[in-house]
C-alpha cells in the first residue's frame, strides 16, 4: 500500500550513475496507482457486500457476485504490489551510502503516522467503552467487536499482531483487524532491504524463488498439523510467495534481455494469466481452509496478479490503459491506505449507530447504509491524503535522498 515512485523500465535499468539514478527513482507508472485501486475496490466489495450479505449468499453468488468471485484477495494483489514497488525501489538503490536510513525514513513517513493515529482513536474508544471484554465471548455487540481484549494491545504498536492472531486464533477487535497485513509488510520490510544488500541479483532470485515453494508447503504443514487457519493465511513465511511474486517481477523489468523476451511473448503471458485465472476458480470448490486450497489457490493468485502486473506496465494494450489509467480507479489507488484502515469500522459504526444491527447488504435500507459506508470512508481517505499522508509522502521524498556510491 505505497504510493507508487516507480524507475522507467522502458531503457535500460542497471547503472551506478548518480543522475539516472534519481530520473529513474522519480518516474511514476500512472498504471499501478490503477492496480491499487483494484485492490482495494476487491477489499471493498469483500468486505461491504460478500461478508455482509452471507444470509443472502445463494442469491448473490448467483447473479451478482460471480464476478468477484476472489474478491477476498484483495489483500493478495496489495502483498504482489508491495513486493514489487518496494523490492524495485531497493534494487535501484542497493548501492547507496545511505541505503538503509533513507529507506526506513520514507516508510516511517508513509505508514506511521496514519496508522498510529488510527491506533490512538482505537484506544480512546477502547476506554470510554470500557473494552475490557472476555476473550470471543458468544453474542456480542456491535461495541464488544470493534474494542475488546482478544490481543494484547501491544502487540499493535510493535507490528506483531498477525503473530498474535495465529496463537489466538482470532482477528482481535475489528476496529484494528486488518492490520494483520500491515504487520506482515512491516516484517517483510525488515528483511528484504537486508537480502537486496548483501546478495547478488542471482543470489536474491535463489531466496525469492525458494520462498515462493516453501510458502505453500509450510502452509500446508500448519494445516496438517492442527493449527487454525489464521496461522497459514496472516504469518510472513506463509505470505512469501505473493511477496515473493512481486519482487519477481521487479527483478525481471529490471534486466534487458527478461523484458524484451516478455515484451515479444506478450501473448503468451496473456494466455497463461487467463489459465491461472481459470485454475484459480476451480479451487473455490475446494473449502478455504482445505490443504489443497491453501496449498496451491494462494499461489496461483500470487503468479496470476505478477502477470497482472507485467501486462500492465510491458507492453500495455489500449484495453489495460483504459482500465487502469481511469480516473476513478488510479485516485482510489491513491487514497487505497485510509481506505483499508477505516472501512471496517465505519460500516459497523453506522450499521449500529443508524439501523442498530450488525452490517448487512440484504435489504433496501441496509444496502443504502452500505453506500453511505463507502462515500463516508472515501470522504475521509481523501482528507487524509489532503491533509495528512499527501504533504508528508513528498516532504520524504524531498527530504530524504539516496546518495549512490560512485566508485
Amino acid at each position: 500500500m505505497t504510493r507508487s515512485k516507480m524507475p522507467t523500465i522502458r531503457t535500460e535499468c542497471v547503472t551506478s550513475n548518480q543522475a539516472s539514478f534519481h530520473a529513474r527513482s522519480t518516474v511514476r507508472i500512472p498504471e499501478l496507482d490503477g492496480v491499487r485501486g483494484l485492490a482495494i475496490f476487491l477489499v471493498l466489495i469483500e468486505h461491504y457486500i460478500r461478508d455482509a450479505s452471507q444470509l443472502q449468499l445463494a442469491r448473490w453468488e448467483a447473479w451478482v457476485l460471480v464476478p468477484f468471485r476472489f474478491a477476498w484477495s484483495g489483500v493478495d494483489l496489495f502483498f504482489v504490489l508491495s513486493g514489487f514497488l518496494i523490492g524495485g525501489i531497493l534494487m535501484d538503490a542497493r548501492t547507496a551510502n545511505n541505503y538503509y536510513s533513507i529507506f526506513y525514513a520514507r516508510r516511517v513517513c508513509r505508514i506511521f503516522p496514519l496508522y498510529f493515529l488510527w491506533f490512538a482513536f482505537f484506544l480512546v474508544g477502547f476506554y470510554l467503552t470500557g473494552g475490557n471484554y472476555a476473550a470471543q465471548t458468544a453474542h456480542r455487540s456491535v461495541v464488544q467487536i470493534l474494542f475488546n481484549r482478544d490481543l494484547p494491545i501491544l502487540s499493535y504498536p510493535f507490528f506483531v499482531q498477525n503473530v498474535a492472531m495465529s496463537l489466538r486464533g482470532t482477528m482481535g477487535p475489528m476496529w484494528l483487524g486488518i492490520t494483520w497485513s500491515l504487520a506482515v509488510e512491516e516484517q517483510f520490510y525488515l528483511l528484504l532491504p537486508l537480502a537486496i544488500r548483501n546478495l547478488t541479483t542471482k543470489g536474491l532470485l535463489r531466496l525469492v524463488c525458494a520462498g515462493i515453494v516453501i510458502a505453500p508447503l509450510l502452509r500446508i504443514v500448519l494445516l496438517s498439523l492442527g493449527c487454525n487457519q489464521l496461522a497459514p493465511y496472516t504469518l510472513l513465511p506463509c505470505r512469501a510467495d505473493a511477496l515473493g511474486f512481486g519482487v519477481l517481477a521487479a527483478i525481471l523489468v529490471r534486466n534487458q534481455r527478461a523484458r524484451d523476451w516478455l515484451a515479444s511473448h506478450r501473448a503468451q503471458m496473456l494466455s497463461a494469466f487467463l489459465l491461472l485465472g481459470a485454475s484459480a476458480c476451480l479451487l473455490t470448490k475446494f473449502p478455504f481452509a482445505s490443504r489443497i486450497f491453501m496449498g496451491l489457490g494462494f499461489s496461483m493468485l500470487g503468479a496470476l496478479y505478477a502477470l497482472l502486473l507485467l501486462l500492465v506496465i510491458i507492453r500495455p494494450s489500449r484495453g489495460a490503459n483504459a482500465i487502469f489509467r481511469w480516473k476513478p480507479l488510479m485516485g482510489l489507488g491513491t487514497i487505497s491506505y485510509a481506505v483499508y484502515l477505516f472501512h471496517p469500522a465505519i460500516s459497523y459504526l453506522l450499521h449500529d449507530g443508524i439501523l442498530h444491527r450488525f452490517p448487512a447488504f440484504d435489504e433496501w435500507h441496509s444496502i443504502a447504509i452500505t453506500g453511505l459506508a463507502v462515500a463516508t470512508t472515501v470522504s475521509l481517505a481523501m482528507l487524509s491524503w489532503v491533509a495528512m499522508e499527501g504533504p508528508l509522502t513528498r516532504w520524504a521524498h524531498r527530504r530524504f535522498r539516496y546518495s549512490l556510491d560512485t566508485n
